[in-house]
């Protein structure tokens, strides 16, 4: 089955190429600390304009509590933002005022538009975003973005530094990055892989203009459906988020 994780994930991830210098580079909230590592490499690139970390209080909020207690960084129950904060505070001896924040939002809905409304009372209008999320809802966050900024006709690309594919999945999953592992309990990950699917289909269920009209219409390759199913078939994901 490992082929089949290993199709999804990459669907999933979305991951697309750095080919300019953007307006704005927005971290949105997840529970993966060599994000935020990876979005310092590019706030001392210079690779965009301004930099903004966005995201409350989540389901991913605990275990980027616990990733960053594994890494001997303490922090309180606060926002994901607030978190990330600390942390490069912490390592990296940045300061918060280098960065745009935002601090209420609880999902990728809001995520998008606290983020705009954000722009809009500071007067910014980036045409060039790049956005950084956990790989896994990567593809689906693209898509609120679009959606929720559509009136800024802005362009949105992915930065997508690891896909986590997997080598092994039985007590616990086996990255065939060893820096991934341990970051994503077993239930957790599977809801995350296992959950977006159904999310991105544009059918009742699901985010598209059929369903819950969050996201535009995505598609999703035959092959993609396919090792979905066969994994459902499997595998079940109970875990609530």
């Amino acid at each position: 089955m490992i082929e089949q994780w290993n199709t999804v994930i990459d669907y999933l991830a979305a991951q697309e190429q750095i080919t300019e210098k953007y307006d704005l580079a927005i971290l949105a909230g997840n529970s993966l600390p060599y994000l935020a590592d990876a979005f310092i490499q590019l706030y001392e690139q210079g690779t965009a304009s301004e930099f903004m970390i966005v995201g409350g209080i989540g389901h991913a909020t605990p275990f980027l509590q616990k990733n960053l207690k594994n890494i001997g960084i303490k922090v309180s129950e606060v926002s994901e933002t607030d978190m990330y904060l600390e942390y490069f505070k912490q390592k990296y001896h940045f300061g918060k005022e280098l960065f745009l924040t935002e601090t209420t939002s609880t999902n990728s809905g809001e995520n998008a538009r606290f983020s705009l409304n954000k722009m809009k009372k500071e007067g910014l209008k980036p045409k060039s975003v790049l956005l950084l999320e956990d790989p896994i809802l990567q593809r689906r966050i693209k898509a609120t973005f679009e959606k929720e900024w559509q009136e800024t006709k802005a362009s949105f690309t992915n930065y997508v530094p690891v896909i986590p594919y997997i080598k092994s999945i039985e007590d616990k999953i086996i990255f065939e990055e060893n820096q991934l592992n341990g970051l994503w309990t077993k239930d957790y990950f599977l809801s995350l892989v296992l959950g977006e699917i159904p999310r991105l289909r544009n059918d009742d269920n699901g985010y598209g203009p059929k369903g819950m009209n969050y996201i535009g219409s995505v598609e999703i390759p035959k092959k993609v459906s396919k090792s979905y199913d066969k994994l459902c078939q499997v595998y079940e994901y109970r875990y609530k988020r």
